[in-house]
């Protein structure tokens, strides 16, 4: 829809592929399209982005602000007992992404901030997968061509 979308997905991808270098179990995993579903388990872990979310709303009557979901999803296979450590893993991996993914995505026109995170660890399967999934929101301005 917008350059601006274009730009923040590639930005994401650059900040989360610098991220994931600093967390062990993600180093060089795939980076893949957060809307991948059928994933084989010996692929994990992955990464997953999008930015399926921009909304606009005029500020001015020459401007436009913009608001954008950026969606970062990370995968893994977990132990099957009832153990913490997936959780505990999915949770170390969002204190590793969060901060560097908003530092590298913030710029002079761009604010950017975590709006939430969510852990979800399948009832099923072996191994059973956690998945965290991390939603940033980020907002700018646009001028508006008014004729």
């Amino acid at each position: 829809m917008s350059i601006q979308r274009k730009t923040l997905r590639r930005d994401l991808i650059s900040a989360v592929r610098r991220a994931a270098d600093d967390f062990p179990q993600l180093v060089g995993r795939p980076l893949i399209s957060a809307w991948s579903q059928a994933l084989d388990p010996t692929s994990l872990p992955v990464i997953g982005i999008a930015v399926p979310t921009e909304l606009r709303e005029a500020v001015a009557q020459d401007s436009d602000g913009q608001e954008f979901r950026a969606i970062v999803v990370v995968k893994i296979a977990c132990p099957g007992d009832d153990s913490s450590k997936g959780e505990d893993t999915l949770d170390d991996a969002a204190e590793a992404l969060i901060g560097p993914i908003e530092d590298a995505l913030m710029t002079d026109t761009r604010d950017v901030a975590l709006i939430s995170s969510a852990i979800d660890i399948s009832d099923s399967g072996s191994p059973r997968v956690g998945t965290l999934t991390l939603t940033f929101g980020a907002s700018t301005t646009r001028a508006r061509n008014i004729p």
